[in-house]
């Protein structure tokens, strides 16, 4: 499915439909894991919420995406399945993924630390956690011979710098981050590869997470 057509309607969200995204009632991970698998409810607010921000920006925009997940590796997702074609007229894979955490008084941002815990005597520090929004999409590959027109190539292009305005302003406007002092660090091009490319946008968050569940 191309989407060139539609930039000629292309729009930004207003702020109150991009934070009216954060909802859980409205998360696009509802029912997606056992309650028995909560283990750091924080975490999963943060991650659960960015996903449904970054899913509700898109579709408010024109620009729906057939799946929203929360997804854990110590690479990018495969582009191996873009969706190119679902049932509420999108294309597309969004995907939210953590790369790692730097305790942040060793980083010089924040020397702080947040105090100890109450069930053990190693201070609990204060992180600053660089995270990953993501959106895959379905390129034309043109025929084998030839590949992609010089149109098709552009419309990819034009729609791949939309996806990144989108997501930008889904991390902007998402209130679960808006506490956390998030820092864009940069932005970047993904693929093609495999008929899919995409759009990355990389940030900082603080995370500060409490105790652990343990299921007991």
């Amino acid at each position: 499915m191309a989407f060139g057509a539609q930039r000629d309607g292309r729009q930004l969200v207003s702020e109150t439909a991009a934070t009216d995204a954060d909802q859980p009632a409205e998360s696009p991970l509802a029912g997606a894991m056992s309650p028995a698998m909560s283990g750091d409810p924080l975490m999963e607010e943060i991650m659960t919420g960015l996903a449904t921000c970054v899913c509700t920006t898109l579709a408010t925009a024109g620009r729906p995406a057939c799946c929203c997940m929360w997804f854990r590796g110590s690479h990018r997702p495969p582009m191996d399945a873009c969706h190119c074609d679902c049932t509420n007229g999108g294309q597309g894979v969004v995907w939210v993924r953590m790369l790692n955490m730097e305790n942040a008084a060793q980083t010089g941002t924040n020397p702080r630390i947040s105090g100890f815990r109450a069930d053990c005597s190693i201070p609990a520090p204060r992180w600053r956690m660089t995270v990953e929004l993501g959106v895959y999409r379905c390129v034309d590959t043109g025929n084998e011979e030839t590949g992609p027109d010089c149109a098709a190539r552009s419309n990819a292009a034009a729609d791949g710098a939309w996806d990144d305005l989108l997501l930008m302003q889904a991390a902007e406007c998402c209130t679960v981050i808006r506490n956390r002092r998030p820092v864009f660090i940069r932005v970047d091009p993904v693929g093609p590869t495999g008929g899919c490319a995409g759009s990355v946008v990389a940030l900082w968050l603080d995370y500060a997470p409490g105790k652990v569940n343990t299921g007991r």
